[in-house]
C-alpha cells in the first residue's frame, strides 16, 4: 500500500500544478477518481476475501460437529 501511495505522489503534484495552473478542481479530481478507484477495488477484493474464508471456516466447524454427533449419538 506504501508502495501504491508512493507511485501516486508525483500523479498528485501534477494535478495541483495543473489545477493552479488552470485555475480548475479537474485535474484534481481526475487524480482522486483515478486513484481512489483502484485502492478501492483492492480494499473490496480484500474483504470479500476474508468474509468468504471466515463463512468458509464456519461451514466446516458446524460439518465437523454435525459429523461428530452423527458418528457417536449420546
Amino acid at each position: 500500500m506504501v508502495n501504491y501511495l508512493l507511485l501516486s505522489l508525483p500523479m498528485w503534484a501534477l494535478a495541483l500544478v495543473v489545477g493552479k495552473l488552470t485555475h480548475s478542481s479537474l485535474p484534481y479530481n481526475v487524480w482522486a477518481v483515478l486513484w481512489a478507484a483502484p485502492m478501492g477495488l483492492y480494499l473490496a477484493a480484500r474483504w470479500i476475501y476474508f468474509l468468504v474464508t471466515l463463512i468458509w471456516a464456519i461451514l466446516i466447524e458446524i460439518v465437523k460437529a454435525v459429523r461428530k454427533r452423527i458418528a457417536r449419538p449420546d
